[in-house]
């Protein structure tokens, strides 16, 4: 029992840290550790009927006396629906994001180019699992792989990462040239106190991204984060998940709406996309494949970066003003032969090297 537990923490492990390194895809995982089936079949169980039956069980537990019983009968309902199961995979997820969010966003911010390499070597290989994946190789399929390569590259171009940084530095240069960035400063010395740090629309913003994210967590060689980088949140999610240690209410409700475009996404988008790959199955898969090729563009290492004079910046309710900070826009370049360079190219290989292994042992199954 204790060995099967450990074993099912340390796949929930496994699954959080591929659902936080772009490249690396949660479904791919799934297929690897045989679990893919089951997963799938555990989700299909979540239904109105479902909901019902564990909340009445959990009102008895409240206020039945018989506690030791109404809990058995609980824990048989869960084991029944094999939910016991997925609870161990989510707390091992959990944990492997917690503890690995903090280092991704060092890498992120102060070695752009090498953990985009590393990334780009991980999207670039793993591309074979859905073209593996293919029935049939139509001619026809060229259209649906041409419109995803099209799509993502769109994104990518429209979401320029600078623009929403200047946005949010001219916004928090006024306020803090107004006055009201002291005011903030006041209000964060109250214990739990929101500090304004995420708009209304970035809240609503990040559980359209939670909904649309989990789509591609249950989908073979499709990455989740791969995903938020090509609606512009991924950092934004990294930074909330690092700044949990501090119990920042604003990142805890940012994750909150997060987490809830998760939950209604995963109930309502597996079950389509399930429903499309029963019916269109290699289109989706041409498609899957255009996606992840255009994600190429959005992972390239090296990007024109700007050199913003002063950024201001919401940290913990204080303004604060950062001088000649260097932000990468989403305009690629050719690589000029330096430290990023040199850098890079081992994380690039090493990106390659790794998801050849899992795509080696995805095939083998």
């Amino acid at each position: 029992m204790r060995v099967s537990l450990i074993k099912e923490l340390l796949i929930g492990y496994c699954l959080g840290t591929a659902n936080i390194i772009p490249g690396v895809s949660g479904g791919t995982f799934l297929l690897v550790f045989n679990i893919y089936e089951r997963v799938f079949a555990i989700l299909s169980n979540i239904n109105k009927t479902t909901i019902v039956g564990i909340l009445s069980r959990c009102y008895d537990l409240a206020v039945k006396p018989c506690r030791n019983e109404t809990l058995k009968n609980l824990i048989r309902f869960l084991e029944e629906k094999d939910f016991i199961f997925l609870f161990k995979l989510l707390v091992g997820a959990v944990v492997a994001i917690l503890s690995l969010s903090t280092l991704i966003e060092y890498l992120v911010v102060n070695q752009f180019s090498m953990t985009y390499a590393l990334f780009f070597g991980l999207i670039l290989v793993s591309i074979v699992i859905p073209v593996k994946m293919l029935k049939k190789r139509q001619a026809s399929l060229l259209f649906f792989l041409a419109f995803g390569a099209v799509a993502t590259i769109y994104v990518t171009w429209a979401v320029n990462p600078y623009d929403r940084v200047e946005k949010k530095s001219n916004l928090y240069k006024v306020l803090y040239q107004t006055g009201q960035g002291a005011a903030a400063f006041e209000s964060s010395g109250k214990a739990f106190s929101f500090t304004g740090k995420y708009s209304l629309d970035e809240y609503l913003y990040a559980a359209a991204c939670g909904a649309v994210s989990v789509s591609a967590m249950v989908l073979p060689g499709v990455s989740g984060s791969l995903v938020l980088i090509l609606m512009g949140q991924y950092f934004e999610v990294i930074s909330a998940i690092s700044g949990l240690k501090t119990l920042n209410p604003d990142d805890i409700l940012f994750l909150a709406c997060f987490s809830m475009g998760i939950v209604f996404g995963g109930l309502f988008f597996a079950r389509l996309i399930s429903l499309v790959l029963k019916r269109h199955y290699d289109e989706t898969m041409a498609f899957l494949i255009g996606l992840m090729t255009g994600s190429l563009y959005a992972l390239w290492p090296f990007k024109k970066s700007i050199i913003m004079a002063e950024q201001y910046i919401k940290e913990d309710g204080v303004i604060k003003v950062y001088e000649n900070v260097r932000i990468y826009t989403n305009v690629n370049e050719l690589p000029a032969f330096g430290p990023d360079f040199f850098i890079a190219v081992p994380a690039f290989v090493a990106g390659c090297l790794i998801m050849f292994f899992f795509v080696r042992q995805e095939l083998g199954n």
